[in-house]
């Protein structure tokens, strides 16, 4: 497969094969990473502290940036405690590791993040993936005798169902674990993910994510009890590996504090996906209308996806085939809050065009 080189141009193009094109596509949804206030929050840093801290967390690698990040991650989440790694796929390596020990039966979503799946797998635990019936779910879990340890991303094509999930962990002593990595800075009122967007408040909720997403930095983090979140600091997912670069960090609680400061526009970008759905929806693409920005549209056959990606180069937007190991390929367009509706209006006739023809 040959991977695709990529240069931003700008906030809304990419350079491409030596050529300029309209970009939907990534996961900075409020293309915080290139915004003047985050990068300067990350320039100062930069000189005053360096590049590095230097060394693991557990060892001589912890600055007092870190802990100002976990701090401003907790009070922006409502949670107790917050860890903050490397990377979000570390995240959730380091969660499962710290969870291990624990006498669960991990119940995870079919669709879930490779980064969860191999968590799972690697820490041991007994593993059933989740019936797409939430009554079934509650079945299997008062047949077994483990404590449930329910996971499920934030979203999906659609948004699961994690009242349920959480009644059930409530109702059988267990937990459940979201992944808000593609939820944070995009859903509930004041953008903390999924779990706001339901109104879910409790002991049993283990929050992870990215903050390379909508925060538009680097790193990944585990939210929630402190009692769950203590343990992740004796992993070795957490504790062997180097600390998150510093200017990261200051990026990040600038990009946390833009996002807690402008909640209307986060609410105006829900609106705006919705409505973008709803056009495509009735064009015929069976794509949910629920308040996320990224789109993906699968192609009978390899003609007609080749037929799609010429229609678009052809327009100026960049193609964004994605191709997965183990999924058929598909397209996927990512909204961002800073796309006009010129923009948004060009990508919409080009995939009207692409399925009447």
């Amino acid at each position: 497969m040959k991977i695709p080189v990529l240069q931003a141009s700008d906030p809304l193009h990419v350079v491409w094969e030596g050529r300029d094109y309209l970009f939907f596509g990534g996961y900075d949804y409020h293309r915080l990473s290139r915004d003047p206030a985050i990068l300067r929050a990350a320039e100062e840093t930069l000189h005053r502290h360096g590049l590095s801290s230097g060394g693991a967390r557990i060892t001589t690698g912890t600055h007092p940036l870190h802990l100002a990040l976990e701090a401003r991650l907790s009070s922006f989440l409502g949670t107790e405690d917050s860890s903050v790694l490397p990377a979000g796929y570390l995240a959730n390596l380091a969660l499962f590791e710290a969870l291990s020990t624990e006498d669960f039966l991990c119940y995870f979503h079919p669709e879930c993040h490779p980064s969860l799946k191999t968590a799972i797998r690697m820490s041991g635990l007994p593993r059933i993936a989740i019936p797409p019936d939430p009554e079934e779910l509650g079945a299997e879990i008062a047949w077994n005798e483990k404590r449930p340890l329910i996971v499920s991303d934030g979203v999906y094509g659609s948004l699961p169902p994690l009242p349920e999930y959480l009644s059930l962990a409530e109702r059988y002593n267990g937990m459940l674990v979201v992944d808000e990595a593609h939820a944070l800075g995009i859903l509930g009122k004041h953008g903390r993910g999924a779990a706001e967007h339901f109104g879910l408040k409790s002991e049993r909720i283990i929050l992870s994510g990215s903050l390379g997403k909508a925060v538009g930095a680097a790193g990944g983090f585990v939210s929630g009890p402190k009692r769950y979140i203590d343990p992740v600091r004796n992993t070795c997912s957490y504790g062997t590996t180097s600390a998150l670069s510093l200017p990261l960090a200051s990026a990040a609680i600038a990009a946390l504090d833009y996002l807690a400061a402008n909640s209307a526009m986060i609410a105006g970008f829900r609106k705006l996906c919705i409505k973008t759905k709803k056009a495509l929806l009735a064009m015929g693409y069976p794509v949910p209308p629920i308040p996320t920005p990224v789109i993906s549209i699968s192609m009978p056959d390899m003609n007609t996806s080749e037929a799609l990606k010429n229609v678009l180069v052809d327009a100026g937007i960049y193609p964004s085939l994605i191709a997965y190991p183990g999924k058929k390929d598909y397209f996927r367009f990512a909204l961002s809050s800073r796309h006009r509706e010129s923009d948004i209006r060009l990508l919409l006739e080009v995939l009207q065009k692409a399925i009447r023809d």
